[in-house]
């Protein structure tokens, strides 16, 4: 008979997407990943990008506070012709997202560690 260890599997979450890992790592939501993945091809205002992903002006605009406030996306200041301005949006490099995704984890797993090995209660001898 085998036993089943109740820990086996608390880190087996699957990915099958560049878009099911920024889900998970950086608690994207769907038309926060289209949003992304819309500015990958290039920098775009607030209307093209509304244009693609299919929502409603306001809601580009929340979504691309968020990817800024996350990093995720850089923005522009440009001036209308006849004063104003606008911004236009483009998508940090996925290279940089994965480096930055990269130092988060082994950042997260030092301090694991260092917790289980130093707080973590070893049995009564």
């Amino acid at each position: 008979m085998t036993t089943h260890d109740p820990l086996d599997g608390i880190f087996s979450r699957g990915f099958d997407k560049p878009s099911d890992f920024l889900c998970c790592a950086c608690g994207l939501r769907t038309t926060e990943i289209d949003t992304y993945f819309a500015l990958l091809s290039g920098e775009k205002t607030v209307e093209e990008i509304r244009e693609i992903i299919n929502r409603d002006r306001t809601t580009v605009q929340r979504v691309l506070s968020r990817l800024y406030k996350k990093g995720l996306v850089v923005r522009e200041a440009r001036t209308f012709p006849r004063g104003g301005y606008y911004y236009v949006y483009r998508a940090v490099s996925t290279k940089d997202v994965k480096r930055r995704i990269l130092e988060q984890l082994e950042r997260w797993y030092q301090e694991t560690k260092r917790f289980l090995m130093e707080s973590w209660p070893d049995p009564p001898e």
